[in-house]
């Protein structure tokens, strides 16, 4: 937790110092905010995590919890496709 935290911060001080923050929190705002948001895959993910913790679960639990990471990975688009184009810009 405190690695995330610094990464965190480190993140929010390069967008100061570059003048970006604006962009930053737009880009956050539509992440967190809006019919297709991360909020309803983090619920997923927190509600599948937390049934995780009934032992004759746990492994049914973790096969969600991939299931989720996959799709989130193959979603809008394709996390591949965003990747090159991101490379080729």
């Amino acid at each position: 937790m405190p690695l995330a935290l610094l990464v965190i911060g480190i993140i929010f001080l390069v967008a100061a110092i570059r003048g970006t923050q604006d962009d930053l929190f737009d880009i956050l705002k539509d992440d967190f905010a809006g019919s297709n948001s991360f909020l309803i895959w983090g619920l997923a993910f927190f509600i599948i995590g937390a049934a995780g913790y009934y032992r004759p679960l746990l492994p049914l639990s973790r096969a969600f919890m991939v299931l989720i990471v996959v799709v989130l990975f193959l979603s809008n688009q394709g996390f591949f496709n965003k990747f090159m184009a991101q490379i080729r810009a």
